[in-house]
């Protein structure tokens, strides 16, 4: 790359990995182009030349950023995948576009000048811990949303951001819950298969979850050679490599487990500096990024288990949100002021008295609050009207049933900018690549008109799913509490700051001040 067409007139660079190109490289052959390489970036140039912009971006499905420069018709566009997967930053000015995976690249690139820090955006990062997209800390780079196609008139220097892609979200009436379990098997095992796809070996990323375990299942039926990798904790509340080890002799295949080491968090903030370029505060990407590690050195593609909370409903929160929706507002003067001065407590108190659905669901996502939040925002000279809940906003629909708007919410926000985000920059920090086979347009699509009453089946979360693999699946794995991939504090939260009062999110965001 950059790869150019033979009468020079489109040029394009691509990142990421197209998993349905051979079906449009059949397509694109019959149509009578020629192609001169087995790359999945050809099809997009052709696509392109055969289809136009709007056509092309409907039929790719994969995880992707990529920038096609048409010479003839003087026009730029750079898009992105439907979910998020793949990043893309960029810089527009009077004379300039510039754009790059990752914010060190554009830091590298553009003078002094054109950096000046998005007090906004940092102080959204005590909301959401992370900056949300379009926003990143500068103000004047942007990250391309998930799902839209950019557009550059390069004659009159003119930028137009268009959605391509919109999540449709009802619950279907034309499936029973058997049917709908056994479609989630078939579109699992059709997308992992699809995945696998590679001229590289493949392993897998095996948490010891439900997510991890049933993509481990499916992709070691295809793999001549199954290897899975999993990080363990010496605190047995977080620890799931006992899960993972049983999961993997399930599975037959080679298994490889290495322990956290405590010791790594404590250079916490330069870490995630030199990863994010940004402030970022999922924590959890110390040990995402050490089960990485594991994994490349036997293999330079891995799958992992990531978006199936947010598709099939698999958070705490949700049910903590419906909860909290469902009782009466209780005012503040029916707390005694004793007793309130603990964290926890003042932040229940917050959850349990706001009338905003919104607000609510910001401070059960852990956002900061209260007096804290007011003296940042005035270190920051941030405008007493602004609306620092913008993102979660922006996608909260009140006709949804309670859970699925939260995971509306999610899929739009915390999936693309947290996680997604997260797993990218470690992961591709030792050139390792990580696919996530759920986050499949089918798959997304479909896990989006499932209903409640089948996604949450008997009262617990993932129900629906849980039975979909009960066949596959051990009882005691379907069975046993959700515990996360976090963590596990063991002194070095409050190693971070010596006043023990302020929250991760603020000690991170310090080093950007």
């Amino acid at each position: 790359q950059p790869m150019i067409n033979r009468d020079d007139n489109v040029v394009i660079t691509v990142n990421g990995e197209i998993y349905n190109f051979n079906t449009l490289r059949c397509e694109l052959e019959v149509e009578g182009y020629v192609f001169k390489s087995q790359s999945d970036s050809e099809v997009i140039l052709h696509g392109y030349q055969c289809w136009g912009i709007d056509a092309l971006v409907q039929r790719l499905d994969g995880m992707y950023a990529a920038v096609i420069y048409d010479r003839k018709a003087q026009r730029l566009y750079a898009f992105r995948d439907r979910v998020g997967i793949k990043p893309f930053y960029y810089y527009h000015s009077d004379n300039e576009f510039s754009w790059g995976s990752e914010l060190k690249a554009l830091e590298t690139w553009l003078p002094a000048e054109c950096l000046k820090k998005d007090n906004e955006a940092l102080y959204d990062f005590l909301t959401y811990r992370y900056i949300p997209a379009p926003k990143t800390l500068y103000c004047n780079i942007y990250k391309l949303p998930a799902a839209h196609i950019l557009s550059l008139n390069l004659r009159s220097n003119t930028l137009q951001l268009k959605r391509y892609w919109h999540l449709n979200v009802f619950e279907r009436t034309d499936m029973n819950h058997a049917a709908m379990a056994e479609k989630i098997v078939m579109l699992t095992n059709r997308h992992v298969k699809e995945q696998m796809v590679s001229d590289v070996p493949i392993g897998f990323l095996l948490s010891g979850g439900l997510d991890s375990s049933v993509i481990t299942l499916a992709g070691a039926n295809v793999a001549s050679r199954p290897m899975t990798f999993s990080i363990g904790f010496d605190n047995p509340a977080r620890d799931e490599s006992p899960y993972a080890k049983e999961v993997a002799k399930l599975a037959q295949t080679e298994h490889h487990m290495q322990k956290f080491n405590d010791e790594e968090m404590s250079d916490l903030p330069a870490r995630m500096r030199r990863w994010f370029d940004e402030p970022f505060c999922d924590t959890s990407a110390i040990p995402t990024y050490g089960v990485s590690a594991l994994a490349r050195e036997h293999v330079s593609v891995a799958l992992s288990g990531d978006g199936g909370d947010e598709l099939f409903g698999g958070y705490t929160w949700y049910k903590r949100f419906e909860d909290n929706r469902k009782i009466p507002k209780m005012m503040p003067f029916l707390f005694p002021e004793f007793g309130l001065t603990s964290f926890p407590k003042r932040r229940s108190l917050a959850i349990s008295t706001t009338r905003d659905p919104v607000v609510q669901y910001a401070y059960i996502r852990g956002a900061l609050f209260g007096k804290s939040l007011k003296n940042w925002g005035n270190e920051l000279e941030i405008p007493d009207d602004y609306d620092q809940y913008w993102a979660y906003r922006a996608h909260f629909d009140s006709n949804l049933p309670i859970r699925k708007a939260a995971q509306v919410i999610d899929f739009h926000t915390y999936l693309p900018d947290d996680i997604l985000t997260k797993v990218d920059r470690v992961s591709m920090a030792i050139s390792l690549e990580c696919r996530p086979p759920f986050l499949a347009q089918e798959i997304v699509e479909f896990a989006f008109s499932l209903p409640v009453d089948f996604l949450y089946k008997n009262g617990v979360l993932k129900g629906g799913m849980k039975e979909a693999f009960s066949r596959h699946l051990p009882q005691r794995l379907l069975k046993r509490r959700k515990q996360g991939f976090s963590v596990p504090d063991t002194g070095w939260k409050s190693n971070l700051t010596t006043s023990g009062r302020e929250m991760v999110q603020e000690v991170l965001l310090r080093e950007f001040m």
